[in-house]
């Protein structure tokens, strides 16, 4: 993946890659052949920042490597990547459990953002084109109706860039993500940014999600804002999100419109024993050109629905009985959320 803001960055870039093959090249151990499932060397990562920060993690696969062999790789890269100031350089193992080393330079690097600063870790992660980016976060906030008597609930939020970008609009912000070391990232730059009204949970969305609305009072107003991985939500997350009748408005960002259809079909369907709740009505959608020279594009759908009736229906008949109807069990009120802050214990 590569963090692009301009020509210079694009340069950077490429003498990376021209470092990497080069390496490649006189290096003992073969690249990776995909045909034969066999090699070491696999892929090459880049990021770069407005700032100039270049980060470089090299991917390999350690089924070939000896404990030897891996520490001939880590001399290699170092010897090829001299250490310089603003660069980082990093060494993931795949091909069993993941592991990432660190080899040099900072651990992080930061980038700006809709005038907030995101700590990018290795690992992490964050939008391929920052120019970009911004036009979409502001789509998205155009299209969310918010006010601060709002709720926003941000589900598969990542680092958490989009609920801290919008969180001055909003009452408070509930980040829901599977990634705990994503959800550290989160609340770092919660607290790089000074955020205070945000509360991040890791764990399985549909639980997290249900953890997160116990903790909203009743009547209250949520927006859900949801950009899953390009195979969409699982149905279990769209059966929670249409039971729950406080989410007036959903916004649903995708880099794979052709892989939803289902989640399209499952939050407008009509209600049924496994989707309850009304359903969603499609308003409108915007593409985002976030991978410019490519097929590839961002889309942000909006969907609303009526909130449910707070008022009691007056009927003109007269009522054929004498029995008092009975009113409906009031439901358990629900915890109001403490003042503004986040909750690192959620992890």
């Amino acid at each position: 993946s590569t963090q692009s803001t301009g020509e210079t960055c694009s340069l950077a870039m490429l003498s990376e890659v021209k470092t990497f093959k080069t390496m490649v090249e006189g290096s003992k151990f073969p690249p990776y052949d995909v045909v034969a499932n066999s090699g070491v060397w696999k892929a090459l990562e880049v990021r770069t920042n407005s700032g100039g920060h270049v980060m470089v993690t090299a991917i390999v696969d350690k089924r070939q490597l000896t404990e030897v062999g891996l520490a001939e790789v880590k001399d290699l890269m170092k010897e090829y990547y001299q250490s310089r100031e603003s660069f980082s350089l990093f060494l993931k193992l795949v091909g069993g459990k993941e592991e990432i080393f660190h080899l040099a330079g900072p651990l992080t690097m930061v980038e700006k953002l809709c005038g907030l600063e995101f700590q990018i870790t290795s690992g992490s992660f964050f939008q391929v084109n920052t120019a970009a980016a911004e036009v979409l976060y502001n789509t998205i906030r155009d299209f969310a109706s918010l006010d601060k008597e709002t709720y926003l609930l941000d589900v598969c939020c990542g680092t958490g860039t989009i609920g801290l970008i919008l969180s001055h609009a909003v009452k408070h912000v509930y980040g829901i993500e599977l990634v705990e070391s994503a959800v550290k990232d989160a609340i770092e730059n919660a607290e790089r940014n000074g955020v205070s009204n945000v509360t991040f949970l890791a764990g399985n969305a549909k639980n997290m999600t249900t953890k997160a609305v116990k903790r909203i009072p009743q009547k209250s107003r949520i927006v859900a804002i949801v950009d899953p991985p390009r195979s969409g939500l699982h149905s279990e997350v769209i059966a929670c999100l249409r039971k729950t009748e406080m989410i007036s408005e959903l916004v649903y960002v995708s880099c794979d419109v052709t892989r939803i259809q289902n989640n399209i079909i499952a939050l407008c369907g009509p209600t049924s024993n496994k989707f309850l709740g009304d359903p969603f009505k499609f308003v409108k959608a915007v593409s985002v050109d976030m991978f410019p020279h490519t097929r590839k594009f961002e889309v942000v759908m909006h969907f609303r629905r009526d909130p449910p009736s707070t008022e009691t229906p007056t009927s003109t008949e007269t009522p054929t009985s004498t029995e008092t109807p009975t009113s409906e069990e009031a439901l358990p009120s629900k915890e109001t959320p403490k003042s503004a802050e986040v909750v690192k214990s959620s992890l």
